[in-house]
């Protein structure tokens, strides 16, 4: 018989203890999913999940780390380990060390027996036998074994622009947690907690544990009702160990006195790294200065520092301190006695921020002042510009001063927002991080397609109080006064002046630089894309207007500010199409802006071409080259997500490229050509940026010609004639195909006659360009055909001979159709070496935009786009898609919402709660017809492009991201309004 040796048996022993401490502690380990409503701070906009413990059942408090409480506004839940769901609100999270508690209501639980973990810090020892429970990288349960090997580590660091945690001890562990387990117990065998999972390194197996002794006095306050004091002096200690202690000047006598009063202690502590003097700072310390006593006691740790400084707010302390050379009472000792003011931490440390146009600011808070060095007080925080800045999701700089008027807290920068008008153009003069220098940039200010609130934190309750801006004052409007051209040059003696100098600055009167902004992502745009190009000037009177591509100016949904002349003015899209049309007010037209003259002779490839342009800055850029091709490979491809795109445009390409990314084309004057002549630069086409995406599905753009007699010109009269109070995008029939093309070589191995063939060489002579016959390429929207009838419909592959009776040898041919009086044309294609004669019905055009937009707890609704069709099975579409109702169709889905991660983009929603829903009103009703209670789930029924159905639910939050609705103004000023569907009760007073 074997006997099992003594470390066999305690081994066995332990094991059976553990297992015990697990299945007990588990009841009281939870599982947090939390939403960062908005950035703030040190921490971004978006969902996560970490762990938590009970602390208290009688109170239900739960803690876990600061960095999961958060600072920011947050929603969250607690799922216990039999899955039972409880909502938590935070109710306290320390402003300097990892740690927070959430707190809910204990009278919620129904189906479990929790569990409550008591803290013993002081039970933590070097060598202890730990375990790390909790939600380990998303899981829902991970136990983890280690061993205490340090208790008195520097604080980790995570970066410039992340929570840190200083002036405290951490621990150390080999135990390699990861992401989800931020707030997991450390346990001890006894299930005890003597530390708190704070983090981790990415290049070892080290964990990070906070100690628990601030921990338990918080915890003691807040189970009292009292509120958890915190001090400051606004400086950073590290502990240093004896031996760096008298490399810094510390004495033997003075080492051999601490060692006596406290053996086992190692050091003490360091000032480092003081928050740069400024109106809150409190002075006294330097760095370098060793601390031996505060108010008497002799200080060799965190603990017993804070222990005094917490308890002080608002009071002196006196600080015994060694500084190396520095006299004191008893001579040259170094020893001073320091009197140091004990400020309050809660005051630095922001709880409240200012959302405006898409953007969060707040005052500076302590945490980043002092990751990068930045006084505080010295500028408010833009902790996401939003489109304020037309910028997405930069961020981390302050904004010192707005119009003029200096915006040091943010209070300065309340009153001085209040008083702006909309659509205001003003400067606003920012600081990066740790610079020293401001920067003055111009911002336009948005209280149109945002809601302009203050959000105040409110412990007791563990939500946000939510204040609005009333309206904003009335906009100016702009003087009709003659304005004067000042970059007008006077010239003593025209006959001096080169022909074709004075040729390009005529021109350049005509060309218009724009930058423009999508305040969400909508019809497969993305906000977060920069949108910008240049336009030209197509009509001044009746209705001024300005020819842009689509790849300049999207949508509809957006804000433009043009350069017209070396002046900004805002604009609006008055046409979508191939194109879009913007106008501008009339009063604001310059008299150096002008109307090219247009080239009544077609281009020609081999034709020797001029392509003007602008640079950002307003400069002339020209490049002399010719025409290489004329409606050759004319079309883009289908993107994701599905947007607009150029199809079944003749092209016009140029030899090589010009090195601006939108302009004119002109004829190059001949040599032989009179100064008259050479004066007047006649446009032939606009040069247009196109977008689309390659097959990795990356974007892709590159720049071609249009042709403005043929595409352009009628618009304008049509609008012109209309005074721009028509539809942006006009009801529109066409055939529903997409043409590509083939070469004619192809095509005559197909079948094509001899006498079909010599007619596209002899049209593609006329161009000097190659014959290239029509082919269908796809079909652009679901139109199921039955199986008898679908010889007699247009297939892929088809080449299209004739349309009524014409031969088509371009594409450019299409525009001659008149399709809009037609219900049906005749088309001659050739198929398997047949011609056959089609009839194929026109049908009416899906819209690329529209003007009703609807945010619904963060996902950005809209009716069906074109695009959007294009990529549904046209022979046998799901009849679940909405094809002949509008739809309700996600854009995009904003970070921080309850929509994140649930309702997918480029899907339909088909339901909600139940009720089908075709459209966008459909959506507004049941909105207003539901009383959803917040905290509660709404159950969504969605479809995506190939019929694919899921059910999803979210959760309701109308305090930070209530249903909004904009639609566009039909006639005046063809803004957008804005209206609130839901969430008004949530509104707790006007600004």
């Amino acid at each position: 018989m074997v006997t099992p040796s003594v470390s066999a048996v305690t081994s066995t022993s332990d094991k059976e203890t553990w297992d015990r401490t697990i299945a007990r502690v588990i009841n009281g380990i939870v599982s947090i999913k939390a939403t960062t409503t908005r950035p703030f701070d040190t921490e971004p906009a978006g969902d996560y999940t970490a762990t938590g413990f009970v602390i208290s059942k009688k109170h239900g408090l739960i803690l876990s780390n600061r960095h999961v409480v958060s600072p920011a506004p947050i929603t969250s839940v607690a799922v216990f380990v039999n899955y039972e769901e409880v909502p938590i609100e935070p109710v306290y999270r320390d402003p300097t060390h990892d740690f927070g508690i959430f707190r809910y209501d204990p009278s919620k639980l129904k189906h479990i027996s929790v569990e409550e973990i008591e803290l013993q810090p002081e039970l933590a020892r070097v060598g202890e036998e730990i375990k790390v429970v909790g939600n380990d990288a998303g899981e829902k349960l991970s136990i983890l074994g280690s061993t205490l090997a340090r208790l008195d580590r520097h604080a980790p660091s995570y970066g410039t622009d992340s929570y840190n945690d200083f002036n405290t001890f951490y621990m150390q562990a080999a135990s390699g947690t990861s992401g989800g387990s931020s707030g997991s117990p450390v346990l001890n065998i006894n299930g005890q907690a003597v530390a708190l999972n704070a983090g981790g390194s990415n290049s070892s197996q080290s964990s990070f544990y906070l100690p628990l002794h601030r921990v338990v006095r918080a915890v003691e306050k807040i189970g009292r009702g009292e509120a958890v004091s915190r001090g400051t002096l606004q400086a950073e200690f590290l502990h240093h160990s004896y031996d760096e202690l008298r490399r810094l000047g510390l004495t033997e006598l003075m080492e051999e006195g601490c060692r006596a009063r406290n053996p086992s202690a190692t050091g003490l502590l360091g000032a480092e790294l003081p928050v740069p003097a400024g109106v809150t700072r409190v002075p006294g310390l330097e760095p370098g200065d060793i601390l031996f006593t505060c108010n008497g006691k002799h200080i060799t740790d965190f603990i017993g520092l804070w222990s005094i400084i917490d308890e002080s707010v608002g009071e002196d302390i006196v600080i015994e301190i060694f500084r190396a050379g520095k006299e004191g009472k008893t001579g040259a000792t170094g020893r001073l006695q320091v009197v140091c003011t004990v400020q309050d931490l809660h005051t630095i440390t922001p709880s409240r921020f200012l959302e405006i146009g898409g953007a969060v600011i707040h005052d500076l808070s302590y945490q980043m002042g002092r990751n990068h060095n930045v006084q505080l007080g010295t500028g408010v925080f833009c902790a996401a510009s939003g489109f304020l800045l037309w910028s997405s999701w930069s961020r981390d700089f302050l904004i010192t001063a707005v119009d003029g008027k200096p915006t040091k807290t943010l209070d300065q920068f309340i009153e001085v927002i209040k008083g702006i008008p909309d659509y205001r153009r003003v400067p606003f003069m920012t600081r990066s991080m740790g610079r020293s220098e401001d920067q003055m940039m111009m911002v336009d200010i948005d209280r149109h397609f945002f809601l302009a609130a203050l959000f105040v934190r409110d412990d007791k309750a563990g939500t946000w109080v939510r204040r609005e801006f009333g309206a904003p004052p009335p906009e100016e409007a702009p003087r009709a006064e003659e304005v004067k051209d000042e970059n007008t040059i006077d010239i003593e003696d025209d006959d001096e002046e080169d022909p074709e100098e004075a040729a390009l600055e005529n021109l350049k009167g005509s060309l218009v630089n724009v930058v423009c902004r999508l305040p969400y992502s909508i019809y497969g745009h993305t906000s977060a894309s920069n949108y910008s190009g240049v336009g030209m000037v197509v009509s001044l009177s009746p209705v001024p207007l300005i020819l842009f591509d689509r790849s300049s100016v999207p949508a509809e949904m957006l804000d433009i500010r043009l350069t017209v002349s070396n002046k900004n003015i805002p604009g609006q899209v008055v046409y979508l199409g191939a194109f879009t049309l913007v106008t501008f007010d009339s009063r604001n037209l310059s008299k150096n802006v002008s109307m090219p003259e247009w080239d009544t002779k077609p281009l020609k490839v081999r034709d020797e071409i001029k392509v003007v342009g602008l640079t950002s800055d307003q400069l002339l850029v020209q490049k002399e080259t010719s025409i290489a091709s004329i409606g050759v490979n004319f079309n883009t491809w289908q993107c994701n997500p599905p947007r607009h795109r150029l199809i079944n445009v003749e092209n016009i390409s140029v030899s090589e490229p010009s090195g601006c990314w939108g302009g004119v084309i002109v004829r190059k004057p001949s040599k032989t050509a009179s100064d008259e002549e050479k004066r007047v630069l006649k446009v032939a086409a606009y040069y247009m940026t196109i977008s689309s995406q390659n097959k990795n599905g990356d974007d892709s753009f590159w720049t071609q010609g249009l042709d403005i007699r043929r595409y352009v010109l009628p618009v304008v009269a049509r609008i012109n004639e209309e005074l721009a109070t028509g539809p942006v995008e006009p009801p529109r029939r066409d055939l529903g195909i997409e043409f590509s093309d083939m070469s004619l070589a192809t095509v005559s191995t197909m079948g094509l006659s001899q006498k079909r063939f010599d007619a596209y060489v002899k049209e593609a002579k006329k161009i000097r360009g190659a014959p290239r016959p029509l082919v269908v390429e796809s079909r652009l929207r679901p139109s199921p055909v039955s199986p008898e009838n679908e010889e007699k419909c247009p297939k892929i592959a088809d080449i299209v001979l004739e349309i009524d009776g014409k031969p088509i040898h371009r594409v450019s041919q299409l525009t001659e159709l008149n399709l809009e009086s037609r219900e049906s044309v005749e088309m001659v294609v050739l198929r398997g070496s047949e011609e056959l004669t089609l009839t194929v019905p026109t049908t009416l055009a899906h819209p690329s935009t529209g003007a009703h937009v609807v945010q619904f707890f963060g996902a950005i609704l809209h009716a069906t786009h074109a695009a959007a069709l294009e990529q549904v099975d046209s022979k046998n579409p799901s009849p679940l898609i909405p094809i002949k109702t509008p739809g309700v169709y996600v854009g995009g889905v904003s970070y921080g919402s309850p929509a994140l991660d649930n309702v997918r983009p480029t899907h339909w929603i088909l339901e909600v709660d139940g009720v089908s829903i075709s459209s966008i009103d459909d959506l507004i009703d049941v909105v207003k017809s539901k009383k959803w209670k917040t905290g509660g789930y709404i159950r969504l029924k969605q479809v995506n492009r190939k019929g694919i159905t899921s059910v999803v639910s979210i959760r309701v939050d109308e305090r930070f991201w209530p249903v909004l609705a904009w639609k566009r103004q039909s006639s005046g000023s063809r803004r957008w309004i804005q209206e609130r569907i839901s969430g008004l009760e949530f509104v707790e007073g006007i600004i």
